[in-house]
C-alpha cells in the first residue's frame, strides 16, 4: 500500500467509523505523526472509493447496527404484546330506573298517585329494550294510592306511562380495553414491520457520497431513524461545509 493509499485509508476509517470530522482528521494525523495536510486534501480523501479493507470494516458495522436495531425492536415488540395483555378496563354498570320525586315534607296531606307495581321479566309488559337489571313498573289505572312527605313516587310522561332514568349499579371488572388492544396490536405491527426492514430489506453496495449509506428497497418509517440515529451516533451526520 502507498503511503498515500495508507493514508486515505486512515481518513476513510476515521471518519466513517470514529466519525471525525475533516478538521480532527487533519489534527490526528498531526497528533500521529503522519504529516501536516490541508483540509481539501482530507476532504479529497474522503471523496475516494474506500479500500475493500474499509469497506469490509464497514459493512461489519452495519450488519452489527442491524442486529442491535433488530434486537431493541423485538424487545419493544414484547413489550407492546405485554400491553395488549394488560389492556383492560373497569366498565360501568348502568341500569334503567323509574324517575321519581319525593313528597315534599311540608305538605300536610298525603299525595294521592296512581298506585304501581314492579314488572318481571317474563312480564307480557316487559319492555323489548329492557335488560334483566333494570327496574320496570306499570301504574295499575284503576287504583291509587297514597303518598306520604318524605316518601318517593315514580313520575309519568304525558301519554301517561312510566319516566324512566339511568343510574350506576357496579363496575365490570377487567373488561378487554377494545381501543387499548388495537393501539397494542398497532404498536406490534409496527415494531416487526421494522425489524423485517431492518433485516431483510438492505442491499450489499455501500455508496460513499459525501457521507456513507446503506441502500434499503423500503424506507424506514420516523421512529425507527430515530432509532438507528441513537445506535449510529458515530455516523450518519451530516458535516458542515469546511474552510481551508
Amino acid at each position: 500500500m502507498s503511503t498515500k493509499q495508507r493514508r486515505v485509508t486512515l481518513a476513510l476509517k476515521w471518519h466513517y467509523l470514529d466519525n471525525l470530522s475533516v478538521e480532527e482528521i487533519q489534527e490526528r494525523f498531526e497528533d500521529e505523526g503522519i504529516g501536516s495536510y490541508a483540509r481539501s486534501t482530507i476532504r479529497g480523501y474522503l471523496n475516494e472509493e474506500p479500500a475493500d479493507e474499509v469497506v469490509e470494516m464497514i459493512e461489519q458495522e452495519h450488519a452489527n447496527t442491524r442486529l442491535q436495531i433488530a434486537e431493541r425492536e423485538e424487545r419493544m415488540y414484547q413489550r407492546a404484546r405485554e400491553a395488549e395483555s394488560k389492556a383492560l378496563k373497569d366498565d360501568p354498570i348502568v341500569r334503567v330506573v323509574p324517575k321519581t320525586e319525593t313528597v315534599s315534607n311540608d305538605r300536610v296531606d298525603p299525595l294521592t298517585w296512581p298506585a304501581w307495581e314492579i314488572v318481571e321479566p317474563d312480564d307480557d309488559d316487559w319492555p323489548e329494550w329492557a335488560e334483566e337489571r333494570d327496574v320496570i313498573i306499570r301504574f295499575l289505572e284503576d287504583q291509587t294510592t297514597s303518598v306520604h312527605p318524605g316518601e318517593s313516587y315514580p313520575l309519568r310522561e304525558v301519554d301517561g306511562s312510566p319516566k324512566y332514568t339511568k343510574e350506576f349499579d357496579g363496575l365490570r371488572r377487567d373488561q378487554p380495553n377494545l381501543e387499548g388492544q388495537s393501539m397494542a396490536r398497532q404498536e406490534q405491527s409496527k415494531h416487526l414491520q421494522a425489524k423485517g426492514d431492518v433485516l431483510g430489506v438492505y442491499k450489499d453496495r455501500l455508496e460513499v457520497e459525501g457521507s456513507l449509506e446503506t441502500e434499503t428497497s423500503v424506507g424506514l418509517d420516523e421512529d425507527t431513524k430515530e432509532i438507528a440515529r441513537e445506535v449510529l451516533q458515530k455516523r450518519y451526520e451530516q458535516e458542515g461545509d469546511d474552510d481551508n
